[in-house]
């Protein structure tokens, strides 16, 4: 296998400073593809062990967060065979730094499939990658507010989660200890932990039975990434959090967060609500973002002002005082 070049300082594939390594060789050919000379196997230089040794020599210090693999297309079948030993060996000298890697091939239809190459070659190679952003680039998708990707078809996957729930787990964003995700049907019993606690609940809405979750998940959440996030932890994959990023004006997104009672006060929701603001002013295009907050919440009051929103108004509903606070784009 060839590769086109090696960085290792790259802030534009991946969360953090990262290694980025572009192996050579493509079949999709994108119209307008911004590296259109990897396409040819035979573009730029062997990828020897001196290279793999260079990378993980530049993987040591703390600042790099992670590795990223595109190219080119690395799960091209020929560069999985070159690839998928270095990539063991580089998670097994790295296993807490991320691993990123990009195709034009389809996760679901093309990958898992086993359509493309030897299927249990496939198969290890995704076990060694943490996010995969899959989906041929489209000119007419394209959109340069988007988040490690340049057109809206392409889709960001937590790879350890959609193999081992056996269903497709998308990613909203993260923080260093929280994914932000969209919610499966797998998650009813987590989200029932947190719904239906009533201490969790006491200043949002009674608690929920176990029948509501399920309704409200599979109804309400499940497809809906960007408007239900769950949150998720990166160490151990539990869910602790859902917040909410709802429509409720032109450019205005109604704001709200409940986390479980066992991960308050551990910095979790301000790092996870904060990103997912981030996500609402960027990839979904939100000029505001609004929450009614009872005025006997402390906590979330305080979340609130830490995240750089404002005061506004109050307002009674269900007998109740809500404080509404509002944060723009570029409101720090």
């Amino acid at each position: 296998m060839n590769y086109a070049t090696i960085k290792y300082y790259d802030i534009a594939n991946g969360p953090g400073v990262r290694v980025s390594l572009y192996v050579s060789g493509c079949r999709n050919h994108c119209k307008n593809c911004f590296n259109p000379e990897t396409w040819s196997f035979e573009y730029g230089h062997p990828f020897t062990k001196e290279e793999e040794d260079k990378i993980l020599k530049g993987m040591e210090p703390d600042y790099i967060k992670g590795f990223s693999l595109l190219g080119g297309d690395p799960f091209e079948p020929e560069n999985q065979l070159a690839l998928v030993d270095f990539m063991e060996r580089l998670k097994r000298a790295y296993p807490n730094k991320s691993v990123w890697a990009y195709t034009g091939y389809d996760f679901e239809a093309d990958l898992l499939t086993g359509k493309k190459g030897n299927p249990e070659v496939t198969m290890r190679l995704l076990r060694c990658i943490d996010v995969l952003v899959d989906g041929r680039f489209v000119e007419e998708l394209k959109n340069p507010d988007l988040l490690f990707r340049g057109s809206s078809n392409q889709r960001i996957i937590l790879v350890r989660q959609s193999l081992e729930r056996d269903e497709l787990v998308q990613m909203v964003a993260e923080t260093d200890r929280t994914y932000l995700r969209g919610f499966v049907p797998g998650d009813a019993d987590a989200l029932y932990e947190i719904l239906g606690d009533g201490q969790t609940m006491q200043y949002v809405e009674p608690a929920f039975d176990r029948e509501k979750t399920v309704k409200f998940l599979n109804e309400t959440c499940v497809g809906n990434k960007n408007a239900y996030v769950a949150v998720e932890l990166k160490d151990s994959g539990r869910l602790i959090g859902y917040i909410m990023l709802k429509p409720c004006g032109e450019r205005q997104l109604e704001a709200g967060w409940i986390f479980n009672k066992d991960y308050r006060g551990l910095g979790y929701a301000c790092e996870s609500v904060g990103a997912a603001f981030d996500h609402a002013f960027t990839e979904l295009g939100a000029f505001s973002v609004t929450a009614g907050i009872d005025e006997r919440n402390e906590a979330s009051l305080k979340l609130a002002r830490s995240l750089g929103m404002k005061f506004v108004t109050s307002e009674r509903e269900n007998g109740n005082t809500l404080l509404r606070y509002v944060k723009t784009k570029g409101n720090k």
